[in-house]
């Protein structure tokens, strides 16, 4: 049977290590360093949820790869998948870093206000009337 090899980790930035040999330690090394560097990037103390998605993203990487160094076409089509995947997990791990936005729950200001209020406020500060 013909193998193609097809390089679908180019589509995913990647940097750091990438093992050249897949075993037990490598994935166990590939696996801490990935997890390790996108806490890395949480201020703060890291949600439950950015903990399962940053190891959730270590074990797809390492999928990936793994998918490409065997390189048969059933392995190569788990590869894709897994760099979609990726991606898909990648985006909300990165929405998950941006700082929440929170609405103001005050008083209502004058553009809160209804056209009455608005009027009533006007004949307020008109003068000697």
């Amino acid at each position: 049977m013909m193998t193609t090899h097809v390089d679908v980790q180019r589509r995913i930035p990647t940097s750091g290590y990438i093992p050249k040999r897949f075993n037990t330690l490598t994935r166990g090394r590939f696996l801490k360093a990935r997890r390790e560097r996108e806490l890395r990037r949480i201020e703060g103390e890291p949600t439950a949820a950015q903990v399962e998605m940053a190891r959730s993203m270590a074990l797809l990487e390492w999928g990936m790869h793994l998918a490409t160094h065997l390189g048969t076409q059933e392995s190569l089509r788990e590869g894709r998948e897994n760099a979609r995947l990726l991606l898909r997990v990648r985006g909300d791990f990165e929405r998950s870093l941006e700082p929440k936005t929170v609405v103001g729950k005050g008083k209502p200001g004058p553009s809160h206000a209804t056209l009455d209020e608005q009027l009533a406020l006007l004949r307020e500060r008109e003068p000697g009337e």
